[in-house]
């Protein structure tokens, strides 16, 4: 049933600026230049959605907004409201029209502590909103494909327990080997390939064949035009999520050609 099916999930492409562009100017700068691109971009089958440092989220609604470009936020507190101080609240991301949440980020669980409990939290309150959250996991070091399966099935265990079936075809999921992110090199093809294999087969076991031939599955970890033409080859990538080598917003419309015109092969 998913080799039936293989072809019938949008692809999706992403980017996110971290802490890079924390400036009003920076980020209506980066942002005038990929509406540019967008034009461009006209026919691209491909769901688009976009990041920006939280401090400058309002720039990137004022601008995005009717674009066509989901954009959202890096991070939301486990409750829409209350004594969460510092935090920022998922009803502000609402107000600002935003329609995606990352969650789950290696940087959030190294640095800030984030447990799987915690994001499974954030993922309801996501899915509670009719937001599309955007589940990273990934393996903290190159591995087995049976240690890779472990890491995955415990990430993913917990973060969606309970959540309906309905709600779980719309996750995103951003396979990010941490031990890539930020390196001069992704992941090869073939290790990439067989991680989303496996995420798949767990979805598949776990909560049916419909499920997972309906989630979407992303790669990220220092994605370049080069390692996307053919990383996006395999079935079970469908698209990528991209860091510092979007920072320039004719390489992000560039790789957004790549896999549009890759998927478009493979449907054929």
């Amino acid at each position: 049933m998913l080799e039936d099916r293989k072809n019938t999930r949008r692809p999706i492409v992403g980017l996110s600026q971290k802490n890079y562009r924390n400036t009003m100017a920076l980020e209506k700068e980066y942002l005038a230049g990929f509406l540019k691109e967008l034009d461009s971009l006209a026919d691209a089958d491909v769901d688009l959605f976009y990041f920006p440092s939280l401090g400058v989220l309002h720039q990137t609604a004022t601008m995005l907004r009717g674009s066509g470009v989901g954009y959202g936020a890096q991070n939301i507190a486990p409750i829409a409201n209350g004594a969460m101080t510092g935090e920022f609240s998922i009803e502000s991301l609402i107000d600002m029209g935003g329609s995606y949440v990352e969650l789950g980020h290696a940087e959030r669980r190294k640095y800030f502590g984030e447990t799987d409990e915690l994001i499974h939290q954030k993922l309801q309150l996501a899915f509670e909103a009719d937001l599309t959250p955007v589940l990273c996991i990934g393996d903290s070091v190159r591995c087995t494909e049976e240690v890779r399966q472990d890491y995955f099935m415990q990430q993913l265990s917990t973060a969606v327990a309970g959540i309906s079936s309905h709600d779980l075809k719309r996750l995103v999921i951003a396979y990010e080997p941490v031990w890539a992110i930020g390196q001069a090199e992704a992941a090869d093809d073939a290790y990439v390939w067989a991680s989303h294999r496996i995420i798949r087969e767990i979805l598949a076991r776990d909560y049916g064949t419909e499920v997972a031939a309906s989630v979407r599955i992303i790669y990220g970890g220092s994605v370049s035009k080069e390692n996307t033409k053919t990383l996006v080859k395999d079935e079970n990538v469908d698209g990528v999520f991209v860091g510092r080598f979007g920072h320039n917003p004719h390489h992000f419309a560039e790789i957004i050609r790549l896999v549009h015109q890759i998927k478009r092969q493979e449907g054929e």
